[in-house]
């Protein structure tokens, strides 16, 4: 047994250690300007050479070390080539930032469903006044945009980014975040079912003034800052942070149930002065519920988290907020 395993360990692969030194190397070169950085985006496309190099190395190089070496320095001359001879390979040139302007009319719409994918850029949501536009953006972006709309009175819009594209602006420092951000107003005369993914970008939802029948929100990595509009009627909220932050504004006077899912991250809600609140907490985790002390527990036990919490007067109130936490999981959740 011991003889296996030390001619395990003399003929272990090379081919890992020698990327990741000469991936390091490359990088630091690139942001010292030493070598040029402007086809860094070029690597996009080539990325499954690094599959087909790595299924090499299981084939070969546990029996001949050095092939694992050899397979990694041939990856990384390629690299370099790349970087210092992109321009003259006959590839695509660098992809150039586009600004398109998408815009639905109003014009016999009743109600809307807007399906809302967004990519790693910023995005700015906010309420169209006295327009006669139901939907009016204006997006910056790589790649092509899927936009589509469908129905008459019942309007279904669907709005995302495609194609490899996407995730271009990672490896075109030059472009300026704003360049890719995008800018989307709604209008405040119908009623939305709004479904956003907000991925890894930060995200500012100010929905005050937009009529929500049901709004589904999930973030990934960015932060984001939602305010929520007022409803007498009450609507359902479906927040799924995942590790990013996230700033919630609940409103004043307004029936409404958030239905939370926790996060690794950190959640704020910022309950108005005065407001009538219910907080449920249906599992707990390692992350850490801060409730003020004007919401006090009225179900479950002192040493968890899992229980029912009210503010004063709350099932007497004419207005609601009902916060229902899924899963704390092991981020932070704090009420103000």
């Amino acid at each position: 047994m011991s003889e296996q395993n030390s001619y395990q360990r003399r003929y272990h692969s090379l081919f890992w250690p020698v990327v990741l030194i000469g991936t390091g190397t490359i990088w630091l070169l690139a942001n010292l300007e030493v070598i040029p950085a402007d086809n860094l985006w070029l690597l996009v496309e080539l990325w499954p050479v690094l599959i087909i190099l790595a299924g090499l190395d299981v084939l070969f190089a546990r029996r001949l070390a050095f092939v694992g070496a050899l397979l990694g320095l041939l990856l990384l001359a390629g690299v370099v080539y790349i970087l210092w001879q992109g321009e003259t390979l006959g590839v695509q040139p660098e992809p150039q930032v586009k600004t398109e302007t998408v815009s639905v009319d109003l014009g016999e719409v009743t109600a809307a469903e807007f399906n809302l994918d967004l990519s790693i850029q910023d995005a700015f949501i906010h309420p169209l006044t006295d327009s006669d536009m139901l939907l009016l953006g204006e997006i910056g972006h790589f790649g092509d945009l899927d936009f589509n709309v469908s129905g008459v009175e019942d309007a279904v819009i669907n709005l995302r980014q495609t194609g490899p594209l996407i995730w271009y602006n990672w490896f075109l420092p030059a472009v300026q975040t704003e360049d890719l951000a995008w800018d989307i107003g709604l209008s405040t005369e119908v009623p939305f079912d709004l479904d956003v993914d907000a991925s890894t970008g930060k995200a500012e939802l100010d929905l005050s003034g937009v009529q929500l029948d049901d709004f589904e929100f999930e973030a990934s990595t960015g932060a984001s800052t939602i305010i929520l509009p007022a409803s007498t009627e009450g609507y359902e909220t479906r927040l799924d942070a995942s590790t990013g932050s996230m700033h919630v504004f609940l409103p004043a006077e307004s029936n409404l149930t958030v239905i939370l899912e926790g996060s690794t991250g950190e959640v704020i809600f910022d309950v108005p002065e005065g407001a009538a609140i219910q907080v449920e907490v249906r599992n707990g985790g390692t992350g850490n519920l801060q409730l003020p002390a004007w919401i006090e527990r009225v179900q479950g036990l002192a040493d968890k988290d899992e229980g029912l919490y009210q503010s004063e007067g709350f099932d007497d109130a004419e207005f609601q907020l009902v916060i229902v936490i899924d899963d704390i999981s092991t981020g932070n959740i704090v009420f103000e």
